[in-house]
């Protein structure tokens, strides 16, 4: 039997397509394995939103080709958003990689390894030149529907609702890699919600690049409002969340299903990028600062208990320093539970690269440690309204006999942690109730209580 790892790099929807890889895999004789040394095939499933993406992908196929010379590696795969916009200059500067897949393509991996292990012709044999198995292009492709391989013990997971983008931001290069915006079928996702539950899993997160317009480009009448209103109301998951919702689509129909089911995370991540309405207005977003303060007053008067996230990009061309100083300020006043900072990436073939005044990487890198700082004393500030609140926390991990989890407001690997201490010993992938008694910056401390129960 031979093994196959698989490393996944950038967004939640590339987890999901290595996940239906490895689920198409598992069919066949091969053994999934977490240690790439060991493997007989690799892939790299990559991410190129922007030049770190790519800078960190570099790495990891350059670290696997070694593994093909001294190592047990006899085939080396690039798959995802990196394999689908640079194969051509990926084969000719890593000669080492054996095979390319696009992101429209996951579904064809197993052709793909079929076609790269079929035996070599007999030496004696005249030479066959044979072709590498083409399989990217086709980036607006229906969203293929597969049994996706789950770690055993997972309870948190991501379902893909939607997927492309139609916003066509002057920064943004997903539109050209994953395609034009497309909906998923309702019961395609509701099969594969049943199949989750029946896995064991409790936390079930909708993604999409932007998931606010969910069916409207279908004809079954279901919006993302009604969408969650039958998920919610026929499946049995503990935790519904939503990411990502861009601020023109969050309507009041969407704020009263939230309000409504208890099992939906009153959690928002909102991807705003900018709240300077100059910067706004060259970035391509639909919404002004006054239109963005207004929903967010509106989302925390209907739902108090809300978390909210947003993602800032910084240095943006012709970012003035005044336009920086009103961003500062402006997070100072809708102050984010949580905020993310990226740097501009002059990313080729958009209209923003070709603008004038592209700022120095220290410039960039200022703004960002100042932002960054600005939000530490904020979150600190918005964490302390937890304190003495009783919370439901899934427990993830013990490390140094000290337990961490996360609570509603906290997603997966980019939020904070909640650390609970227990004198008694816990159930890793339970929930517990646990009461808050000390905020810290990103992370919240408390005692357990009890564990939950449904």
């Amino acid at each position: 039997m031979k093994t196959i790892h698989m490393t996944t790099l950038g967004c939640d929807k590339n987890t999901i397509d290595s996940e239906m890889m490895l689920g198409l895999i598992a069919e066949k004789n091969y053994e999934i394995i977490d240690e790439p040394q060991e493997a007989a095939i690799i892939i790299v499933n990559t991410c190129c939103f922007i030049q770190s993406a790519k800078e960190q992908s570099i790495e990891y196929i350059l670290d696997y080709v070694g593994y093909k010379n001294s190592g047990s590696c006899q085939l080396l795969i690039v798959a995802g958003c990196m394999s689908e916009r640079y194969h051509t200059e990926l084969a000719e500067e890593i000669p080492e990689i054996d095979g390319f897949l696009g992101v429209g393509h996951f579904d064809n991996i197993v052709d793909l390894i079929t076609s790269l292990e079929r035996p070599v012709a007999d030496p004696a044999s005249p030479p066959t030149n044979p072709v590498m198995p083409q399989y990217f292009g086709d980036i607006d492709k229906a969203i293929s529907q597969t049994r996706r391989y789950l770690k055993p013990g997972t309870v948190s997971t991501f379902i893909r609702i939607s997927e492309g983008c139609d916003h066509g931001c002057t920064y943004c290069v997903i539109p050209k890699i994953r395609g034009k915006y497309r909906s998923r079928p309702s019961q395609e996702i509701f099969s594969e919600l049943q199949y989750l539950r029946d896995q064991g899993i409790e936390e079930i997160i909708l993604i999409g690049q932007d998931i606010a317009p969910y069916g409207q480009d279908l004809d079954e009448g279901l919006d993302l409002p009604a969408l969650l209103e039958v998920i919610a109301s026929n499946f049995d998951f503990t935790w519904i969340r939503m990411m990502y919702l861009y601020p023109e689509g969050i309507t009041d129909k969407l704020l009263a299903v939230v309000k409504r089911h208890p099992a939906i995370c009153q959690y928002f991540d909102i991807p705003l990028q900018h709240l300077n309405d100059e910067v706004l207005k060259r970035m391509g977003r639909k919404m002004s600062f006054a239109q963005i303060s207004q929903l967010v007053k509106k989302i925390r008067q209907t739902l108090p208990d809300t978390v909210l996230r947003t993602s800032i990009i910084t240095g943006f061309p012709g970012e003035t320093v005044a336009a920086h100083t009103d961003l500062i300020n402006k997070i100072k006043v809708l102050p984010f539970d949580h905020l993310g900072v990226f740097k501009y990436s002059q990313e080729e073939n958009t209209p923003a690269a070709e603008f004038m005044d592209q700022l120095t990487e220290d410039q960039k890198e200022q703004r960002y440690d100042e932002i960054m700082i600005t939000q530490q004393a904020l979150s600190y500030h918005q964490k302390q309204r937890f304190i003495g609140k009783t919370l439901k926390v899934l427990l993830e991990g013990v490390e140094d006999g000290a337990y961490y989890g996360r609570f509603y407001g906290d997603a997966p690997e980019i939020d904070g942690t909640v650390f609970v201490e227990s004198s008694d010993p816990l159930t890793i992938g339970e929930f517990y109730s646990v009461k808050i008694v000390q905020a810290l910056e990103y992370d919240l401390i408390g005692d357990i209580e009890n564990e939950f129960t449904k």
